[in-house]
């Protein structure tokens, strides 16, 4: 039998940054939780800072949802055919298996609060 999954705290500034992660340009991201950290858990959660002269470029990731919620600046987001502008208390979903990206618009760092669920599979791999 496994052990129940605990609740747990991560602050942004003991976690290592990734620095440009896959398809993103001057980026920096802090993987918070993920079945890593917390062994059990089901989902992802980053703090994702995109400098005001850098991109997320086209992606897909084909068997995870995404939810990004905008902290600071501003950005230009295609989902699919869709195209929204968002800021500060949007949140945006992807569905699993549709292109997306962002171009930044400003001179703010865009700063989100990023969600995958289920957890890509490199966690568990």
């Amino acid at each position: 039998m496994t052990d129940k999954p605990k609740g747990a705290v991560f602050n942004q500034q003991s976690v290592e940054f990734k620095q440009d992660p896959p398809q993103h340009e001057k980026t920096r991201g802090w993987p918070l939780v993920n079945p890593v950290s917390c062994p059990g858990a089901q989902l992802e959660f980053h703090v994702t800072e995109i400098m005001p002269d850098g991109a997320a470029l086209d992606d897909v990731h084909p068997d995870e949802d995404h939810v990004f919620y905008v902290l600071s600046g501003r950005a230009h987001a295609q989902v699919g055919d869709d195209e929204f502008d968002v800021e500060p208390g949007d949140a945006l979903y992807v569905p699993k298996n549709t292109l997306h990206n962002f171009t930044i618009l400003g001179g703010e760092v865009f700063r989100i609060a990023v969600v995958f669920a289920p957890a890509r599979a490199f966690w568990t791999a």
